[in-house]
């Protein structure tokens, strides 16, 4: 069956998603010489590319200003007539609530502050792509898979010969993956992520992961604490029908994500200690025995973390001093 796919091609409706794919994206002209439909069509697709980014930093933003105003005002602020629920019947009192309150707003606002300097750095990074060098060009008489670099990949086809790409033309590194949306190969491809409009893969991945890290310490404050708002608001006999909705809202759409995210950083702190992206995941789940299930890469709990977040631990928590300048991604080292 593979062999018939090889020689006949994919079905037609395939083929011709295809090439509704490639007319679309490589066929429209410049901005300048574009009709008024042909710069439609394309403000249409930056909007369709770029809308999770921005869902994602108004979520940010907004979920950062409802906290502040609605649970760190009230306690750092001295106001006359506020509601009983919260029980300042002292000085001492209000001088600890005051405490709490900076030292809430320290933690959320650290946390906010990496989530947008990640998410940006992840928006704006290459994944990493095959350099164009002849060493990487597909096999042919004067470059062929003898080469001492070809010999130094581990992963191949199931016919035993070097992985290339069709699309890019190009051998393909160990780890790297053709990715659809970006129409490119990346680098270590982790996945191709929405959120960031971006590939994840060897050069960004520490500030995606990051993203999530910072993204998920933050709803955890959120849920442990804004708690206290809902309970003050809901037992505030002046409080509005709509204010009460609104808080009791907020906290169940930021307590949900909030599981999300944990849930998600979990997975990849377990992706991270074993060396896998998450392709390699989905590559592994495939396979029958334990062996086959584990990854090459995997080089110890410490070596793994540093593959993934940068060979400085001290900076694994800032999206900065990352890869260094020679670092290539394109061999890796492997626990024969």
């Amino acid at each position: 069956m593979a062999d018939l796919y090889r020689s006949v091609g994919p079905p037609n409706f395939i083929r011709a998603y295809d090439e509704a794919e490639q007319e679309l994206k490589f066929n429209l002209p410049p901005w300048r010489l574009s009709t008024a439909s042909q710069k439609l069509l394309t403000v249409c697709l930056y909007i369709a590319i770029y809308l999770p980014v921005l869902v994602l930093f108004i979520i940010t933003v907004g979920g950062y200003s409802i906290y502040l105003i609605f649970y760190i005002k009230p306690l750092i602020t001295d106001i006359d007539k506020i509601p009983e629920v919260y029980y300042y019947h002292s000085e001492s009192e209000r001088n600890a609530s005051k405490t709490k309150g900076w030292t809430f707003f320290s933690l959320i606002t650290w946390c906010v502050l990496w989530i947008l300097v990640s998410h940006y750095r992840a928006l704006r990074t290459n994944a990493g792509e095959i350099p164009k060098e002849k060493e990487w060009d597909l096999p042919s008489e004067d470059n062929s898979e003898s080469s001492n670099e070809s010999t130094m990949l581990i992963e191949k086809r199931k016919d035993g010969t070097i992985r290339t790409c069709a699309r890019c033309q190009h051998r393909k590194p160990d780890r790297t993956h053709h990715c659809k949306q970006c129409e490119r190969c990346n680098l270590k491809m982790d996945h191709h992520c929405n959120w960031i409009a971006n590939c994840v893969g060897y050069f960004n991945y520490k500030y995606f992961f990051l993203m999530v890290f910072y993204g998920a310490l933050a709803l955890a404050i959120f849920i442990c604490t804004f708690w206290e708002t809902a309970v003050v608001v809901l037992n505030d006999e002046t409080s509005s029908q709509f204010l009460c909705l609104f808080i009791v809202l907020s906290y169940s759409l930021g307590s949900m994500l909030g599981i999300a995210l944990l849930g998600f950083v979990i997975f990849h702190l377990w992706l991270i200690s074993n060396n896998y992206t998450t392709i390699e995941f989905c590559e592994k789940k495939k396979e029958i025995t334990l062996e086959s299930k584990i990854s090459p890469y995997k080089l110890g709990l410490f070596d793994n973390f540093k593959e993934a977040l940068g060979n400085e631990p001290l900076f694994w928590p800032f999206p900065f001093k990352y890869r260094d300048a020679d670092d290539k991604g394109l061999y890796f080292k492997v626990n024969r």
